[in-house]
């Protein structure tokens, strides 16, 4: 009777043990690193997720609410282990650093990580101006004076450079003051600039082209049109898109009748230490009284002086009272985004600008 009891208590436990569920195994997750301070340029941060669960991924506890747009994951959501990609733009302050929250969750688990960026860093010779966009871009303060160097002086036009071209071609008032007209010369003694037609008669449309919209038919704007294999600009730098350049120096968009949308305001030789024409950047229309040629970039503003093009119908110099910029923008096989106004009587719809591709102008860069 013993035995037999002892079999059974045995067998009861048997079937206890069997029936009895498995354990569910331990949710984990994990994200690393969660402290993450980085530099203020543009980069990926890495951020490895560990779980054994599917799991959501979101950016919250932005630094500042109105600006969320400066970082953006590859993922948001998935399961098992993940390698999240935190892709964050460049810095746009000087002062303050803007940092995110990585929140990632299961079922039954949050973590987090934090992502700090530092200010913007300007080397010498750089300028961060704030757009009519909001959108702060960092611009080299000078023209440049052949491909690949800067000039030395604000004031200085530099060299001319055709679109898509890193040739540079002379500026020289000395020999083509360029009053009016550019198929003509528009005052006795006026020269061509030598080499300039052959130039013209050389000029390859290449990968400058106008580019086509879904239906084949429609040109649309190509910003990519001036190639990087072209592009005159120093390392770090590069040709502005025209938006690029409407939104920091602004437009009329009726031709000059109203100008509340320029960024900027006109001086003209004379005016706050300025030896020539141009265009104070940096603070709208309402520029404090102190700013002068000397100290303007110490202030936070850049100069652009007035310039004109090379014209493609002589060779001539032509149209120096307006102030004229390249954008990598094309329009068309033959046009392109050339800025240009006068800020009172002339000015460009939008300062998309109509510049003919075999035009000459100058060029202000942008840091990349």
């Amino acid at each position: 009777m013993k035995k037999f009891f002892f079999l059974a208590c045995a067998a009861l436990a048997l079937v206890a043990c069997t029936d009895k569920p498995e354990p569910t195994p331990k949710a984990t997750l994990s994200i690393a690193p969660m402290v993450n301070y980085i530099e203020c340029g543009a980069q990926d941060v890495n951020l490895e997720i560990k779980s054994n669960d599917s799991w959501t991924a979101e950016l919250t506890g932005w630094s500042n609410e109105e600006e969320t747009e400066w970082a953006t994951l590859n993922a948001e959501g998935g399961d098992g282990d993940f390698t999240l990609v935190v892709s964050v733009e460049n810095a746009t302050s000087l002062t303050e650093e803007r940092f995110v929250f990585v929140t990632v969750k299961t079922a039954a688990k949050t973590v987090e990580a934090k992502i700090t960026q530092k200010t913007l860093t300007l080397a010498a010779g750089e300028v961060l101006i704030t757009g009519k966009d909001g959108i702060g871009r960092v611009w080299s303060i000078y023209n440049l004076a052949d491909a690949g160097v800067f000039t030395t002086d604000i004031q200085a036009v530099g060299s001319l450079f055709m679109f898509n071209s890193k040739k540079a071609w002379p500026y020289d008032l000395s020999k083509n003051n360029g009053a009016f007209g550019g198929a003509t010369p528009s005052a006795d003694g006026m020269v061509p600039v030598e080499g300039y037609m052959d130039a013209v008669k050389a000029y390859q449309i290449g990968g400058s082209h106008t580019k086509f919209g879904e239906d084949g038919t429609t040109p649309v704007d190509d910003d990519a049109a001036w190639k990087p294999e072209n592009d005159p600009c120093p390392e770090g730098y590069r040709v502005p898109t025209s938006w690029e350049l409407i939104q920091t120096i602004g437009w009329s968009d009726d031709h000059c009748v109203t100008t509340d949308n320029f960024n900027c305001i006109r001086v003209n030789a004379g005016d706050r230490g300025f030896t020539t024409n141009g265009a104070i950047i940096g603070w709208g229309q309402n520029v404090p009284e102190d700013v002068t040629a000397a100290n303007i970039t110490e202030k936070g503003g850049m100069f652009i002086p007035f310039a004109g093009w090379i014209s493609s119908a002589g060779g001539y110099l032509d149209r120096t009272w307006l102030l004229t910029v390249w954008g990598s923008t094309s329009h068309n096989d033959d046009h392109a985004g050339l800025f240009l106004t006068t800020f009172t009587d002339y000015c460009d719809h939008w300062g998309w600008g109509d510049g003919i591709k075999t035009y000459a102008t100058a060029i202000r860069c942008i840091k990349k």
